[in-house]
């Protein structure tokens, strides 16, 4: 509602340009976990976005660019690293052990950014806040593991369900996790314009903790551990008419 209303308002005197919208994500996670140093070693996923986008504009320096994307974010991890911290057998002697595959984490969102931008002619440097919405994701596991000629593989995956508000029991499935369907930061970025074309670069620094609060677990116990969402994005966008 807030969208449609800001748009009407500048639209009634200002030329609205709309477009399409496709990229490419880089995301990670922050741990921020109250009085501990420790954090799962983690690495970027690769993943996208596609879209609708539009620029009104405000004045000759500034416009405003509201958009609805379907974006994926996550993170895999470094399992060398991972077992290293967890596999009793490495903490006692890493010879001979060997780790190959992947484990990464898959998060589905749509998402309203309200970005702000100043041109400088064919320039533009842009920031705003962004919000999103949850609508499921998945974790996969996909590794071998070998030690002194032995070998073992390991394959398996699990749904994970954007919930808003506490998780009960019972509201999961034996396949399923959870996940915090709102997401909530800030975007900010460059950009350079080629007649309809706009290319942005960009980051996304998520304020919203994606852990969920579940049954019995305090509201304090839930903030002393936080995962925030953090994306790299490029884009293209093709605005008609223009």
């Amino acid at each position: 509602m807030l969208i449609i209303l800001v748009t009407f308002a500048f639209s009634t005197s200002a030329q609205v340009n709309f477009g399409i919208k496709v990229g490419g994500n880089l995301s990670n996670i922050h741990q921020n976990y109250k009085d501990s140093d420790y954090e799962v070693p983690t690495r970027m996923k690769v993943g996208f976005h596609i879209g609708l986008t539009s620029d009104i504009p405000i004045n000759d320096m500034f416009s405003f660019q509201p958009g609805l994307l379907f974006t994926t974010k996550g993170w895999s991890y470094d399992l060398d690293e991972l077992f290293d911290e967890f596999d009793p057998v490495r903490s006692v002697s890493a010879d001979g052990l060997e780790i190959d595959g992947y484990a990464r984490t898959s998060l589905n969102y749509l998402e309203l950014p309200l970005n702000v931008a100043f041109k400088a002619n064919a320039l533009q440097i842009y920031a705003g806040p962004y919000l999103g919405i949850g609508i499921g994701g998945k974790h996969k596991n996909d590794y071998t593991v070998s030690f002194m000629g032995d070998s073992e593989t390991f394959k398996d995956d699990y749904k994970l369900k954007s919930v808003f508000g506490e998780v009960k029991e019972g509201d999961l499935e034996d396949d399923e996790d959870a996940f915090t369907a709102l997401d909530f930061g800030l975007n900010f970025g460059v950009g350079y314009t080629v007649g309809p074309v706009l290319i942005q670069a960009g980051y996304s620094l998520g304020l919203g903790n994606i852990n969920p609060k579940y049954e019995g677990m305090s509201d304090t116990d839930r903030s002393d551990y936080k995962d925030l969402n953090r994306v790299i994005t490029l884009s293209v966008s093709y605005f008609f008419g223009e």
